[in-house]
C-alpha cells in the first residue's frame, strides 16, 4: 500500500471547504479513507493548523 505525506494546506482545505482546493483535497482524503492509501502528516502540521487566521 503506498503511503502519503498529506501537506497542511491539503488538510486545511479540507477542513475549511475553501473553495478552488476543496474538491481536490476531498478525493485525497477520501482515497485514503477507502484504503487506496496510508495518509502522514507531519507533527508541526497539528499546531500549524491550530495558529492558522486565514480568510
Amino acid at each position: 500500500m503506498h503511503r502519503i505525506l498529506l501537506d497542511t494546506n491539503v488538510l486545511l482545505d479540507f477542513l475549511l471547504e475553501r473553495n478552488h482546493y476543496y474538491p481536490e483535497s476531498k478525493k485525497i482524503l477520501d482515497a485514503c479513507d477507502r484504503g487506496m492509501f496510508v495518509g502522514y502528516m507531519a507533527a508541526h502540521s497539528v499546531p500549524n493548523m491550530f495558529l492558522y487566521h486565514g480568510p
